[in-house]
């Protein structure tokens, strides 16, 4: 692999140690790395511990200005579009942009980086949910969102903001359920 990119070994092993102590590969011994997989239980365990960090940096969010509430908009007519393009990775772009956007409301940057860590782990599984998924909903729920910043109400974001999460957690179940192989119970591989 190091010559085919081009570059030493050293610096590769070490991003490839890098990707395992971030749950993105894991190591076998005298057989090399692998793309780690992602079990129906770990993916719950992602989204219950999402569920914490995401309403911390809800609540502890300023009001986002007038123009960040127009971007919000522009991100979620992204999403609409890439959606309705049947292209799943532009549309699982667009959704992280969107929610990483409000995210970034928060001062608290350590929670925000936990985030997106666990985005990063749970991408797989999203990108199946956002492919299988009918996107006007989740274009809707992103409105009644922003709809809930734009008015000031924290406890309507919340309440939002976790009626999303339950709805993307059940579809992406429904979508790895329905791809899950020969009864075993990982979701991507």
């Amino acid at each position: 692999m190091a010559a085919l990119l081009g570059v030493s070994r050293v610096p590769l092993r070490e991003a490839l140690r890098v990707l395992a102590s971030e749950g993105l590969l894991t190591h076998r011994l005298h057989q090399g790395y692998f793309v780690a997989e992602l079990s129906v239980d770990e993916f719950r365990q992602i989204v219950a511990l999402l569920e914490y960090l995401e309403s911390e940096l809800i609540r502890s969010a300023r009001w986002p200005t007038a123009d960040e509430v127009a971007h919000l908009r522009a991100l979620n007519a992204r999403l609409a579009t890439a959606a309705s393009s049947s292209d799943p990775s532009e549309a699982s772009e667009a959704n992280r942009d969107f929610h990483f956007a409000i995210f970034r409301l928060s001062p608290m940057r350590l929670i925000v980086s936990e985030a997106e860590r666990y985005w990063d782990l749970a991408e797989p599984v999203r990108n199946l949910h956002v492919g299988t998924t009918d996107y006007h909903e989740i274009v809707t729920q992103h409105d009644q969102l922003v709809d809930a910043l734009a008015a000031q109400d924290r406890a309507l974001t919340l309440r939002v903001m976790n009626e999303h999460r339950r709805d993307t957690l059940a579809a992406a179940l429904a979508a790895v359920t329905s791809r899950t192989v020969n009864g075993t119970s990982r979701a991507v591989g």
